[in-house]
């Protein structure tokens, strides 16, 4: 396939020869996916954290909304989730766990401020996922093998790599609750209008030099436009714990060095845990380059 003739409009991926690639936002003739059946279950659970413990991990132009207390906390969530009835996974499922430091902002050249919460990391389980979500949006996902159970009020995930075992999330004391999904973080967190993202792309040959290197912005307000997700119940847990296990390379030859980094965040308190079933899942094509 000439590069110069590939159709605009629709999404490709490697390899680019086969034409436009299916995945969660595009069908294999070019429709867009329909995710109202779309199932999820996330758990979740959000601590309080020195400022000074995550800055290392914000981006080139990203910051706290608040600066008049650097040494003040910050707020960090890790959230395990379970999408089931995927359209275009032939209504299959995969699991993943997101890392997010919540209360960032990013200024662009312009002056326009995007605020939200920063996703520095994220796992999944399935390859598919994997490859659309870091070539099509530019989401930081990995591959670990992820393991959730449930019994009666209680919730458990780990995630290994080929056996080395390098988190374990614990939700207690789970009890069902009335009302609306609330957001992770309380609001003196700061504001919250969507998921910021840094994408990087190295240049092949000439390491160490970006080939595509620029923040991303994915509104929640686009988003809940393109497709409507229904809160089905929800869990409110009496406690909630996270525990990386920071293992040497040879344990995680290409993770050590991320877990290891998180694994060093200290707790200072739990704010809230719990869980929320869901109907209804958007697929982030509002994404954009946070600079435009």
């Amino acid at each position: 396939m000439d590069a110069t003739n590939i159709p605009t409009g629709l999404h490709h991926r490697m390899p680019i020869v086969f034409g436009p690639f299916p995945g969660p936002r595009q069908s294999f003739d070019g429709h867009r996916r329909d995710g109202s059946s779309t199932t999820s279950k996330e758990a979740f659970v959000t601590f309080k954290t020195p400022k000074s413990a995550v800055s290392s991990l914000l981006p080139p132009g990203f910051s706290f909304q608040d600066t008049s207390s650097p040494d003040e906390c910050a707020y960090v969530t890790v959230a395990p989730k379970r999408l089931d009835n995927l359209e275009w996974l032939g209504y299959r499922g995969y699991n993943l766990f997101s890392f997010f430091i919540h209360g960032i902002q990013y200024t662009t050249p312009q002056g326009i401020t995007r605020k939200g919460t920063y996703l520095p990391v994220l796992w999944e389980d399935l390859a598919d996922p994997i490859i659309s979500g870091r070539e099509e949006l530019g989401f930081p996902k990995l591959f670990a093998d992820i393991s959730i159970s449930e019994t009666q009020g209680i919730y458990r995930m780990s995630a290994s790599w080929m056996g080395s075992r390098f988190v374990d999330l614990s939700l207690d004391n789970l009890h069902e609750v009335e009302g609306i999904a609330t957001p992770l973080a309380p609001p003196e967190a700061g504001i919250d209008d969507g998921t910021l993202l840094y994408r990087h792309m190295p240049t092949p040959g000439n390491p160490g030099v970006s080939e595509v290197d620029y923040p991303v912005f994915v509104s929640y307000a686009e988003e809940r436009k393109m497709q409507p997700v229904s809160t089905v119940r929800r869990f409110v847990g009496s406690t909630g714990e996270v525990i990386w296990h920071p293992l040497d390379w040879q344990s995680l030859p290409t993770l050590h060095h991320i877990v290891k980094r998180l694994a060093d965040i200290p707790v200072t308190s739990i704010v809230k845990c719990g869980l929320t079933e869901k109907v209804g899942n958007s697929d982030l094509s509002s994404a954009r380059n946070a600079n435009i």
